[in-house]
């Protein structure tokens, strides 16, 4: 069947006349190509076919360039360079040959070479972009400011080609962001750019944290081309960081609506869900980041995410079995900080609590975090120690009752012994201090107040409090 389907398509190429040829060289090389790539570049297979061609446009640089390039589409790299140098033997002065040997370099990795070549084509044809553009693009990763000068040498002689763009896109890709865009912002027109630039130009506007830029941005490319969706997450992330979580629904929306042509990521979803939480849609934030494992399943982040939509629902209990999911998947990697953001949707349950018994049943709730924690994190035990003291406080502000006696007696175990104390280990001790001297003298324990007193001067020497009792008899 191959055999038949090169012969019809060969045949084809040979029942046009001379002539015919001569004005639609497009559509030989059209036929010439679908011969050679079918056959997957094979010399042999096409040997009668492309000796035909060339027979007929041995003359015509264009045509045996094109034929080449034929080759270079099935990858067959030594017969493009050939066709390539008989490209240029049939017209040193045309610039298709230049142009292909810098493509079959450029395929093959040959950066260097290829930017030779093509500035070499420039030579021949200076008004036609090709070269200028195909060297740009090469060369950008060895030397931007080389290719963009190159672009330079194009204005020059065709002012009206989009330079600023091409250049912005290049220093976009090279991780040279505040260039890029002071290259985009050149643009006086960016409705003329092409949607992949324009899509860049937003994100680069983003990435910079120019939100607003990137916003209108977004709403120009969607405008222009709106089949082009990804316009609404640079939307979206841009209005939410914003705040304008409206906006930011409404893009996420159209984004989320095209589920045929675009591959969400974590970011679309988590975006989407903080948007959603913050106009109070949070059944619909949730649902939003239940989508996670569908595009990353290694994710462990989405129970995380789901829980903090439900502490601001104030829906703790969930909140509290979704970051339990969360502590359970990641296992042994979790962090002392993993259990203190559990502790924290406790303290904010219980900031929510409108009675005194949810209140406290909250902060106990903590203060048994803060005792895992300082079991499970010799590291952080003095953190927890004191947290698990200022919570006990809060549950019983009664020193005589003294409920954070331990916790501040164990803080000061962990600390007192310490040669180079911060500041801020200083000013806790003194509080522990201060804590066990006034709860010693309300339980009529005076030389036990007095000795917490003394060190207390020693931190605070002009604490009334301290003075006080030191002046007891």
């Amino acid at each position: 069947m191959k055999a038949i389907k090169y012969l019809v398509a060969g045949a084809l190429v040979l029942s046009m006349s001379a002539p015919a040829m001569a004005q639609d060289v497009k559509s030989q090389i059209d036929a010439i190509t679908k011969v050679i790539v079918d056959a997957k570049g094979d010399v042999n297979a096409t040997k009668a076919q492309v000796k035909d061609f060339t027979k007929l446009n041995k003359k015509n640089a264009e045509a045996i360039a094109g034929l080449g390039r034929a080759f270079l589409r099935a990858k067959n790299y030594e017969q493009a360079k050939l066709y390539a140098d008989m490209a240029i033997k049939a017209n040193k002065n045309s610039f298709e040959g230049y142009v292909l040997h810098g493509d079959v370099c450029a395929a093959q990795d040959d950066g260097g070479a290829a930017a030779s070549w093509y500035e070499q084509a420039t030579y021949y044809d200076k008004q036609n972009p090709t070269a200028y553009v195909k060297y740009a693009r090469v060369y950008q990763k060895v030397d931007p400011d080389g290719a963009v000068a190159m672009l330079e040498k194009l204005r020059q002689v065709m002012p009206d080609y989009p330079v600023d763009a091409a250049a912005g896109y290049m220093y976009s890709n090279n991780s040279r962001l505040k260039t890029a865009i002071e290259f985009y912002d050149k643009v006086s027109d960016v409705t003329k750019m092409e949607d992949y630039i324009l899509y860049d130009y937003a994100s680069t506007a983003y990435v910079l944290e120019q939100y607003d830029k990137a916003v209108k941005l977004a709403a120009q490319g969607f405008q222009k081309y709106p089949k082009y969706v990804s316009f609404n997450r640079v939307g979206m992330y841009s209005c939410d960081k914003l705040k304008d979580y409206a906006n930011a629904v409404s893009y996420g929306e159209k984004l989320f609506a095209t589920t045929d042509t675009v591959k969400y990521t974590v970011n679309d979803y988590t975006y989407y869900a903080d948007a959603l939480s913050n106009v109070g849609r949070y059944d619909d934030a949730v649902s939003a980041l239940k989508h996670i494992p569908e595009v990353d399943a290694d994710n462990k982040e989405a129970d995380k995410l789901i829980s903090g939509v439900y502490v601001k629902a104030k829906k703790f209990a969930e909140a509290v079995a979704s970051y339990n999911v969360y502590l359970n998947t990641i296992g042994d990697a979790a962090t002392y900080k993993d259990y203190d953001a559990l502790a924290d949707i406790y303290i904010d349950e219980s900031l929510a609590a409108t009675d005194e018994e949810g209140k406290v049943a909250a902060l106990k709730n903590a203060d048994k975090v803060y005792g895992t924690i300082a079991e499970k994190f010799d590291y952080a035990a003095t953190y927890a120690v004191w947290k698990r003291a200022i919570l006990n406080h809060q549950i019983n502000p009664d020193l005589k009752a003294g409920i954070a006696l331990p916790y501040y007696q164990q803080y000061i175990s962990l600390v007192e012994p310490k040669a180079d104390k911060t500041a801020s280990e200083s000013n806790k001790l003194a509080t522990a201090y201060q804590y066990l001297a006034v709860h010693y003298i309300q339980n009529d324990k005076v030389a036990d107040a007095k000795a917490y007193a003394e060190k207390l001067l020693q931190i605070r020497p002009e604490d009334e409090t301290a003075k006080q009792i030191i002046s007891l008899k």
